[in-house]
């Protein structure tokens, strides 16, 4: 009991006017929240009485609650189809999702197969280079041999 009291207490006074009549509404939300709800709920009562104005105050009342659940209600399936469609959307980008992880998974172990490969060839430049230089040194050596034996044999004739 303490508890709605001290609900009650945190409870705004709001006035609305539906129909020419005046209502004061409890409630935590916000005034301009509650002016909206209340000026369309006027809105549609104004036209369910300009197109049935022989009808009574709550018989005009039952039909707009009626009208503005038949709102509702569409409008709750139109969400309901726009989320079914978006989840049939967001099924088809997640597997898209999926398949181009896999590639990227793919497509990097292929680079890394490539670098281990490019590392190899390195290594094979690398020791051709050294077995070049070595026999670069070696036909240097043999050059100033051969210079120095015709060098020699020029000299004894």
């Amino acid at each position: 009991m303490d508890e709605n009291i001290r609900r009650e207490d945190n409870l705004k006074r709001i006035e609305v006017k539906i129909a020419g009549m005046n209502y004061v509404l409890k409630t935590d939300e916000d005034e301009e929240y509650i002016m909206k709800i209340a000026n369309y709920i006027n809105k549609k009562m104004s036209e369910v009485v300009a197109n049935e104005p022989q009808l009574s105050t709550s018989l005009s009342a039952m039909l707009t609650a009626f009208l503005v659940a038949d709102e509702f209600f569409k409008h709750l399936l139109e969400c309901d189809e726009k989320l079914s469609k978006m989840a049939v959307e967001s099924e088809k980008y997640q597997k898209e999702v999926e398949e181009y992880k896999e590639r990227l998974k793919e497509a990097e172990e292929k680079l890394l197969k490539q670098s281990q490969e490019i590392e190899k060839l390195n290594e094979i430049i690398q020791n051709l280079n050294q077995e070049l230089e070595k026999t670069k040194q070696e036909l240097e050596k043999t050059k100033k041999e051969l210079d120095d034996f015709i060098n020699a044999f020029d000299g004894d004739r």
